[in-house]
């Protein structure tokens, strides 16, 4: 979980600054910021939807009773997080079609307005919900959540998304993620993972 929020962290930091520096009229350029937008929306949605599913009704039967309102507020900002996601969907789609001033402008506001709700919602996941995950879910039911969030994306996805997650990773989370794959798939993936994503910051920062 630190390591997929790290990556959600830093990629919602950079993408104002992504799609403000997008020339007003350049559809191409606006195709490729929009996209960017559209892989961290899928990762961001994907990753709270296993919790949903796999994470918080296992906690709400096994939890003591006073972990009620740490489930009630993680549930609640899931939901304020998905409005805002589809908010910022709904942005991109309109730039994509009007890749104007007002419509660029529209996309910056509605990643302003979602970024402070993510960042408040990760801090109380770490503080109060992983001590739960720790007591009550085995290490295979943990792997379930993961594996839920990369069967969300294609296969061809799944260099950028590693290289994406491994970039700038603290070398203890480092660790933990190499040891949670196949020795093989994770030797792989160290290495064209990295490599797609340096190709895809470069495309992100020519688009912009």
């Amino acid at each position: 979980m630190y390591a997929i929020h790290a990556m959600l962290r830093r990629e919602l930091a950079d993408l104002p600054a992504y799609v403000a520096a997008t020339n007003a009229g350049d559809g191409e350029r606006v195709e490729v910021v929009a996209d960017h937008i559209d892989f961290v929306t899928l990762i961001l949605h994907a990753h709270h939807e296993g919790e949903d599913v796999l994470v918080w009704p296992k906690l709400a039967e096994r939890a003591p009773a006073d972990a009620v309102p740490v489930l009630a507020a993680m549930e609640a900002d899931h939901a304020e997080i998905d409005r805002g996601l589809a908010a910022l969907t709904a942005a991109a789609t309109s730039w994509r079609t009007n890749p104007d001033a007002v419509h660029r402008e529209a996309v910056v506001d509605a990643l302003r307005e979602l970024t402070p709700v993510v960042e408040a919602h990760l801090k109380a996941e770490e503080s109060d919900a992983l001590a739960l995950i720790d007591t009550c879910l085995s290490a295979p039911e943990w792997g379930e959540v993961g594996m839920h969030g990369i069967a969300s994306l294609r296969p061809e996805q799944y260099p950028l998304f590693f290289g994406m997650l491994l970039h700038g990773l603290d070398p203890t989370l480092y660790g933990v993620l190499e040891a949670s794959l196949p020795p093989e798939l994770f030797k792989q993936l160290a290495v064209s993972g990295p490599q797609e994503y340096a190709r895809y910051r470069r495309r992100l920062a020519a688009a912009a």
